[in-house]
């Protein structure tokens, strides 16, 4: 008698659990990801070239994640407090409780110790608006991110089970115009920021990542720090922000198109999959979270052969 090698046992055995798990998962247990973007006023010619290029960073990164037709980015010069409420009261309608939903602000904040304000033109977004748009969604994985000066005004007034955190600042005493922006959305594209090398940045590893640069450049230049990042939530270390990898060129080969496809399937299952984790046995999610591993990176590797075959460079 013949026995199986043990690597292919295991093979078989994780392709069989995956798909009793696709099976008894309901569909929504594969989430769709909702970003939404909200820049704010510069208020000085610097702070506006600084948040439009925060802005289309993220836009950048949200397309590696989700459809175009589930980013909204709402611009400085258009922007209203009027046209974010009723988006937020159509979005409502249109989700899951199993989809995820991203809100950044990115902008400067305000706080006169009783009520936090995000600076757009017009009436400003207030903190009891941001919270109530958030909290009127049924998704129960959410993300805030608001890179503002006073944003940290905001972590008991928006915090729930639900959602995780990511705030400037540690409260809304600290006023100044912040950094942190800037080096949340450099983890978005850097290496280092990817701490444990499955090159995706998540929410968590971005947040540390911009919190040791702002640390560094406090200590670098010798000032007294006015900023201090805050995160609050439980599960930020599961809620992707960024894929790293370069933009693959755009080819009509089917065969590309359809590994691509492939591995974004892939790259959506191990998101679902870490979502699900704390629902889930130890043993079991190691086994599934090996078995699309291995699967990603085989898929990934007939994606650069195909782009040989075809004379695209890798």
């Amino acid at each position: 008698m013949v026995t199986a090698a043990p690597l292919e046992h295991d093979l078989k055995f994780f392709r069989k659990s995956i798909g009793v798990l696709l099976l008894i998962l309901p569909a929504a247990a594969f989430p769709e990801m909702h970003v939404i973007v909200v820049e704010g006023l510069g208020g000085e010619p610097r702070y506006t070239e600084q948040f439009g290029e925060q802005v289309a960073a993220i836009e950048s990164a949200a397309l590696g994640l989700t459809g175009n037709q589930r980013i909204r980015v709402f611009r400085a010069d258009e922007v209203s407090r009027d046209e974010v409420l009723q988006f937020f009261d159509q979005l409502k309608t249109g989700i899951s409780g199993s989809d995820q939903v991203a809100l950044y602000l990115i902008g400067h904040g305000s706080y006169d110790d009783h009520e936090y304000k995000f600076n757009i033109q017009g009436p400003d977004l207030t903190g009891e608006d941001i919270a109530g748009m958030l909290n009127s969604l049924p998704s129960t994985s959410q993300l805030l991110v608001n890179t503002s000066s006073a944003s940290g005004a905001l972590a008991e007034l928006a915090g729930n089970h639900n959602r995780m955190l990511i705030l400037a600042t540690r409260s809304g005493a600290e006023r100044h115009a912040t950094r942190f922006g800037h080096y949340f959305v450099a983890a978005l594209s850097d290496p280092t920021a990817d701490l444990d090398k499955n090159r995706i940045v998540s929410a968590a590893e971005a947040f540390s990542f911009a919190e040791r640069q702002v640390d560094d450049y406090f200590e670098r230049s010798g000032q007294l720090a006015t900023e201090h990042p805050r995160m609050e939530g439980d599960r930020a270390d599961r809620f992707s922000v960024a894929r790293l990898g370069r933009v693959r060129p755009s080819n009509d080969d089917s065969v590309l198109v359809d590994l691509i496809a492939e591995r974004d399937a892939l790259n959506a299952k191990i998101d679902a999959l870490r979502l699900e984790q704390e629902y889930m046995t130890p043993q079991d999610y190691r086994s599934l979270l090996l078995q699309n591993m291995i699967e990603l990176a085989e898929t990934e590797e007939a994606i650069e052969e195909r782009e040989r075959e075809l004379g695209i460079d890798n």
